[in-house]
């Protein structure tokens, strides 16, 4: 298939408006689960103070997602270029192979780096995280490469395609480095691991979102293996960003559960 080929199927009516809203139910649960661990972790209740302190704990459950979904895409979606190319899924290497074959380690490095980039214009721009600070958000970027892994490694094992492992290595490479470096003490390295162990909770919800995504696009054939597996999960997760992006800017959820707490509290 071609370029334009791809297009089309993916918008195709009425395809892309059922996944749109399949997205939108995977999404949203997500936010149902925060707000009950958010009223968990604060306690029972009563009062204004009671009810704020909710609202902030999910909105920072929230954001922590959010944070885990956009960098997981950014590196889905400049990963999925690579393979692109690699795999000539569009056939634009017909005078550029000898180019891409002595120079891709170089490029893949490249777009690791772009796609970190563009993950910080998501989060301040896009959908502003105000909720979560630096060394959060640093985490989570990380847990954003443990994502791949795990991506990478179900494509291995379960689906059972070999073409991944060089970059399922340099995945492992990239993690491996991140927690033990040439200075770094057993205390740093125990507190980036205990920092990493706290963000399993959110990678897990994230895995769940991908996991039903692609369920139900393999499943239609909406999502097509013949683009590539990695692309593939990037169109799901852009769905999702978009659902995303329509949920943080509204507001609505925070919204409808300050309300839905305050008359709690009045009953």
């Amino acid at each position: 298939m071609s370029f334009s080929d791809y297009i089309k199927h993916y918008l195709t009516v009425p395809k892309v408006g059922y996944f749109f809203l399949i997205s939108f139910g995977v999404v949203l649960p997500i936010h149902f689960i925060l707000s009950g661990v958010a009223k968990v972790k604060v306690g029972t209740g009563r009062g204004t103070n009671q009810v704020e302190a909710i609202i902030q704990t999910f909105e920072e459950y929230c954001e922590q997602y959010y944070e885990l979904m956009f960098s997981s895409t950014s590196i889905l979606f400049f990963t999925s270029i690579y393979f692109g190319i690699d795999f000539d899924y569009f056939n634009i290497l017909a005078k550029t192979h000898g180019i891409w074959d002595k120079y891709q380690d170089f490029l893949l490095l490249g777009f690791i780096v772009i796609s970190i980039l563009f993950n910080s214009i998501i989060d301040h721009w896009f959908v502003p995280l105000r909720r979560i600070d630096k060394e959060k958000r640093n985490t989570l970027r990380m847990t954003g490469m443990l994502y791949m892994l795990v991506i990478f490694a179900y494509i291995k094992y379960i689906y059972e395609d070999d073409n991944y492992d060089t970059i399922l290595v340099y995945f492992l490479t990239l993690v491996i480095g991140r927690f033990v470096y040439f200075d770094a003490s057993i205390k740093d390295f125990w507190i980036a691991m205990k920092n990493l162990i706290g963000t399993l909770p959110i990678l897990g919800l994230v895995l769940l979102s991908t996991a039903l995504l692609a369920m139900y696009g393999f499943t239609t054939g909406y999502l097509l293996r013949s683009n590539g597996v990695v692309l593939s999960l990037f169109i799901a997760h852009f769905f999702g960003i978009i659902e995303i992006f329509i949920l943080a800017r509204t507001g609505i959820l925070t919204k409808c559960w300050r309300r839905k707490l305050n008359k709690k509290i009045k009953g």
